[in-house]
């Protein structure tokens, strides 16, 4: 599966990379709003986990653009306001979303999700 991971948490994304590349996946990393977007325009994903609040774009607005130009991604959205549930899912199209702080399981349980 190819992962996109964006997050401007450097540790986390990188702790994200390893994990997933162990698990046998192709992993493209981005630190901003900015590069994922690039990184979405330019190549194909299967599934990209993006940062609620990023600089430059955020994951909302990320998960706009995939939505409204059509693109295949499945987007979940990492966020520390586990309030914004409701939100991500009706308002903006998000097709999951994960609690920060997230745990391996939640970001394994995701992926299980979409490779079946």
């Amino acid at each position: 599966m190819r992962i996109l991971v964006a997050d401007d948490n450097k540790e986390l994304m990188d702790i994200l990379k390893i994990f997933l590349e162990k698990k046998g996946h192709t992993v493209t990393t981005a630190a901003d709003g900015n590069e994922a977007l690039e990184n979405l325009k330019s190549n194909a994903y299967d599934l990209a986990f993006v940062d609620h609040n990023m600089p430059e774009l955020t994951g909302v607005e990320l998960v706009k653009f995939v939505k409204k130009n059509n693109i295949k991604t499945k987007m979940v959205i990492l966020t520390g306001y586990p309030s914004m549930k409701d939100f991500f899912a009706k308002s903006v199209g998000a097709d999951g979303y994960i609690n920060k702080p997230c745990s391996l399981e939640d970001v394994e349980s995701i992926v299980n999700e979409y490779t079946q």
